[in-house]
């Protein structure tokens, strides 16, 4: 039996790895999310709001065989994607940051005596916070604050490396997923959009297949590795 933390269980993406992996096998799941979840006695529960300065009491007797975190911001009622420097504003610049990199840092930092030698720590990252492949600008804190995440990635990456040969550390890009997220920019999206059931097919495949060289990098949904 795989011991799984699914971090931010009750987004789009979130609740549907949780879905899959609850039907893929016999999995101890532990979700953190920011609401219950409805009519699911089988996984420990853990309620978080992301925007407390206080982190959640995380579980002391468990070793996770993989964790996911699945969280993420690019809008909300008070913040909008912003279109030129012009849009610039402080509070966005670092709340972005906030959910996108620094809570991550922290809750890893706190889950630092629950890993194994083979666990697998994944992140869903983004495209966007590549740097050589942004042609388009825009977005400001949304890009840089997962080009931090990014960061983030490979430094944890090396620093486990070294007590744990075997830990994977991984960010995933799960493509463009119709979710509360993404829906108000999906009208001229060229590519494929996909379902958030099936961006998790295509990532529960590849984070099944990650072995210990794909570690410190960010991959898509088709395992194509994402330059930095």
């Amino acid at each position: 039996m795989n011991n799984i933390l699914i971090i931010g269980a009750s987004g789009s993406i979130g609740s549907a790895l949780l879905n899959k992996y609850q039907n893929l096998k016999s999995n101890n799941i532990t979700a953190i999310s920011r609401s219950r979840l409805k009519d699911n006695t089988a996984v420990v529960e853990i309620i978080y709001d992301f925007n407390s300065e206080i982190l959640p009491d995380l579980p002391t007797d468990k070793k996770f065989d993989l964790i996911i975190f699945a969280t993420g911001h690019l809008h909300n009622e008070a913040y909008k994607p912003e279109k030129s420097i012009r849009d610039l504003n402080a509070e966005a610049l670092a709340y972005s940051y906030r959910i996108n990199c620094i809570i991550p840092a922290l809750l890893i930092k706190a889950l630092s005596q629950s890993f194994k030698d083979h666990t697998k720590i994944i992140f869903l990252s983004a495209k966007v916070g590549s740097i050589s492949d942004n042609h388009l600008g825009g977005w400001y804190a949304y890009r840089m604050s997962k080009t931090a995440l990014n960061m983030m990635i490979k430094n944890l990456a090396i620093e486990l490396k070294r007590k744990y040969k075997n830990i994977i550390v991984c960010g995933l890009h799960p493509g463009t997923v119709a979710s509360r997220l993404s829906s108000p920019f999906t009208g001229s999206v060229q590519h494929e959009i996909f379902t958030p059931s099936q961006s998790t097919d295509y990532l529960v495949e590849v984070i099944e297949n990650l072995t210990i060289d794909h570690s410190g990098k960010i991959y898509d949904y088709h395992s194509n590795e994402i330059s930095p």
